[in-house]
């Protein structure tokens, strides 16, 4: 089977987020024990190598087949404490795509708390959320939360700070972000390295080219200032980016971009769109397998009607 998987392309790069013991989010986050059952599968079938040397096999035009290589998007702090034993039982190396903001003080994200009160307090918590986005109106169900994440991308940047509720949203304590030190502490470990994944976590198309730039340099910065093995490369919010968005990048001193693709890998993909599979707690091992095997990228993208994610359009919700 690996023979086949290097004959028909198969590799890519895992996207991990939050590491959690109790899943509230099965399509975001994962549980140790899943993660474990994924990467000793893909450990069994590929080379898994660091993204820096993924992406260097690239650029040197050598193959990437049969490759893996596996990052943790947010820094979240289940990282440190479920993941890293498992990487280091399973000698794999990772990276991490540091939100600097957070990272300064440990801060929870917006999403994780949102869901919580979505999933837990519909009639209350919730509620006070979608006035705050401005929606008081929209249903408590999915079509709610739909039209509260597009309103929050789309009028909010994907910024939103309005989280405070009576009574107050609980969320894991695994969900926030590593703080600098504690990022400090892992990079004492060879195996991980870090990207940027901008300052305040914005969705970087509804910025002006100005803001769009400060939020990738700035973050880069404060990350060469605050740890080492920091590589240019940036993976973006939300897995969404526009023409205008790559160009910020690049400006802002980016030697590289991934995305959130989901779908499956492309040796074609240019140096600031190179896609990645997000992985989660509800993607079994076979699943995976499928998705790594660039044969079947065709199918995968006319199925999901594209190669990345859209820009949620504010003007399809209504307050």
């Amino acid at each position: 089977m690996r023979i086949l998987d290097r004959l028909f392309g198969s590799g890519g790069i895992f996207a991990y987020h939050g590491v959690v013991e109790r899943i509230v989010s099965p399509n975001v986050h994962i549980t140790p024990a899943r993660m474990r059952e994924q990467l000793e599968a893909v450990r069994g079938r590929y080379d898994v190598i660091p993204l820096a040397e993924y992406l260097a096999r690239r650029d040197g035009g050598r193959s990437i087949a049969g490759c893996v290589a596996v990052t943790f998007d947010d820094a979240y702090a289940g990282v440190a404490r479920l993941a890293a034993p498992i990487l280091t039982e399973l000698d794999i190396p990772a990276t991490l795509f540091v939100v600097s903001g957070a990272a300064r003080d440990g801060a929870q994200f917006w999403w994780d708390r949102a869901e919580r009160a979505f999933e837990t307090d519909p009639d209350g918590a919730w509620r006070q959320l979608l006035a705050r986005a401005g929606l008081p109106h929209a249903a408590a169900g999915a079509e709610g939360w739909e039209r509260f994440r597009t309103r929050v991308l789309a009028r909010f940047a994907g910024r939103f700070d309005t989280l405070e509720t009576t009574p107050p949203i609980r969320i894991d304590a695994d969900l926030r972000s590593l703080r600098f030190e504690e990022l400090a502490a892992l990079a004492r470990h060879e195996r991980y390295d870090f990207g940027v994944h901008t300052d305040s976590h914005a969705c970087l198309p509804f910025l002006s080219e100005a803001e769009c730039e400060r939020e990738i340099a700035t973050s880069h910065r404060v990350l060469l200032e605050r740890l080492p093995r920091v590589r240019a490369v940036i993976a973006y919010p939300y897995g969404l980016f526009d023409r205008r968005t790559i160009e910020c990048a690049r400006r802002a001193g980016m030697q590289a971009g991934v995305t959130m693709d989901g779908r499956a890998p492309s040796r074609f993909s240019g140096r600031y769109t190179i896609p990645r599979l997000g992985v989660m707690e509800d993607r079994s091992p076979r699943s995976i397998a499928l998705r790594l095997n660039g044969a079947l990228r065709p199918l995968l993208v006319a199925r999901e009607r594209g190669l990345h994610p859209r820009l949620p359009a504010e003007a399809s919700i209504a307050s």
